[in-house]
């Protein structure tokens, strides 16, 4: 017995073996399996056939009865209705002809008994499904209109938890005051990741100022991100990638959610996400002179205030083990210079950002998806490359020559890929006059970004004999 409704709730599936059961009981039949699924059976599913669990396990049941139906041993399928087996004419010819080859003719419902070794009748199960199907159809074209029309006329995504930042409706509703309090709270996080702070950080914070999402649970990275990235902030109901006005006001001016996105969406942030929360403000950025491996904060727990950049003994990986420096001086050394880049250099700094936004049209984005572009079509080329070779269209050198172009081609555009994520991430990183005065009250996140934004990298050299501490040895490879 196989009993379906297409989502949870509601007692339909009960009732759908309740009436099987009645079924079988009059015909004096024995109830061996009852398959029970929460599942849409219509090809615009979702899930689609790969969410049909216990429809799967019915035809698998059904082939392993292959050799007790040729004993003589007689089953039968009990449905409440054709549509409840299968909407598409594919799927149910499949458990028609699955059905027919084991020897399994006898399809059972209440209002009738389907024989397969009847044509007739094995025309009229297959047409039930197809008019299933075109009911179906007809329904899926009205709701895309219906969400279409909607998205047109600017009002919000039906249903779901209340967005943060907004009234809400029924019993997620609250008050005017709380809404604009988190809109505060959107504005904060927007304008604290435009300037350096990572998304990390801003979750962290929200979490011992003990701020939650709108269902009351904690901001983690990719609830934050999101948000942020949530179009409905601009003012925008999106629908198949179009935008359409909303009929709300934004919460954010598009210029900056536009910039918000362009970070976000940034591939050089991914670079720097990975592993633990730096905790040194050079993390990554400081490298050994002798063996050009990046050097790692240290701490010396015997002493507890001495700390260093140390480059680590492991010469499997490359890295001499041969430089050890201060860590407060050295990062002394490095914010002294910024300061004075900041305070002396400002107008370079606002000219490198105005070029950045001077680029085009369309500026950096059709830019950086025209590169990205290119590396997919050149992935693919490479893919096909070894199936050319396999198949002898090619010869192996030819192969072998190809390669190596499409190599050189990709690397060349991963480095301009990098190069424009650069100058996307300084676009946004403010370097005000003022910034010896503000350093202190800034975050880790930030004053690494604000470096990351300025600097490739610091390389510390050998000392001369007798020196502490040389100045002159730490070499910083300003981006500007």
């Amino acid at each position: 017995m196989f009993c379906r409704l297409s989502r949870e709730g509601g007692r339909s599936v009960e009732r759908q073996e309740q009436d099987g059961r009645r079924l079988a009981a009059e015909r004096g039949w024995e109830v061996v399996e009852v398959f029970k699924e929460w599942a849409s059976a219509s090809e615009f599913s979702k899930k689609g056939l790969k969410g049909r669990r216990e429809w799967r396990r019915l035809l698998g049941t059904i082939e392993g009865l292959r050799d007790e139906i040729r004993a003589g041993q007689q089953y039968a399928v009990i449905l409440w209705m054709e549509d409840r087996s299968a909407r598409h004419i594919v799927q149910a010819w499949e458990f028609v002809k699955l059905c027919k080859d084991v020897g399994l003719t006898r399809i059972v419902l209440p209002s009738y008994e389907y024989d397969l070794t009847d044509p007739e009748d094995e025309a009229k199960f297959m047409g039930e499904v197809l008019h299933a199907q075109r009911e179906m159809a007809k329904m899926s074209n009205r709701i895309r209109r219906a969400q279409l029309e909607a998205a047109e006329n600017g009002e919000p995504h039906p249903g779901g938890p209340r967005r943060f930042g907004t009234v809400g409706v029924g019993k997620s509703k609250v008050s005017t005051a709380q809404a604009e309090r988190e809109c505060r709270l959107i504005h904060e996080a927007a304008d604290r990741l435009l300037a350096g702070d990572s998304l990390r950080g801003i979750a962290l914070d929200w979490h011992e100022r003990g701020i939650t999402t709108s269902t009351g649970r904690p901001f983690q990275n990719t609830t934050l991100k999101q948000m942020l990235m949530s179009p409905r902030l601009a003012g925008y109901r999106v629908h198949h990638t179009k935008r359409h006005a909303g009929q709300w006001d934004a919460i954010l001016p598009v210029e900056k959610w536009e910039a918000v996105r362009a970070v976000l969406t940034d591939p050089g942030r991914a670079r720097h996400l990975r592993g633990a929360t730096p905790r040194y403000l050079l993390s990554g950025i400081v490298f050994c002179g002798k063996c050009e491996r990046p050097m790692y904060g240290r701490i010396d727990y015997r002493k507890q205030t001495m700390s260093s950049y140390t480059c680590l003994n492991r010469p499997e990986i490359g890295s001499c083990g041969g430089i050890r420096r201060d860590m407060a001086k050295v990062d002394a050394l490095i914010v002294e210079a910024l300061f004075r880049a900041a305070e002396d250099e400002n107008e370079k700094f606002d000219r490198a950002k105005r070029a950045v936004h001077s680029d085009g049209k369309n500026g950096n984005v059709d830019v950086a998806r025209d590169l990205y572009e290119q590396l997919a079509r050149d992935t693919g080329l490479l893919d096909r490359l070894e199936d050319k070779v396999a198949e002898e269209l090619i010869k192996p050198e030819t192969a072998k020559r190809k390669r190596t172009e499409i190599e050189r081609r990709m690397e060349r555009t991963r480095a301009k890929l990098d190069q424009l994520a650069d100058s996307r991430v300084r676009a946004h990183i403010p370097l005000p006059r003022t910034l010896r005065a503000e350093w202190d009250g800034y975050s880790l996140d930030r004053k690494r970004a604000i470096l990351r934004a300025v600097l490739h990298k610091v390389v510390i050299n050998p000392q001369r004999p007798g020196n502490r501490f040389d100045p002159d040895a730490i070499v910083p490879d300003w981006k500007m």
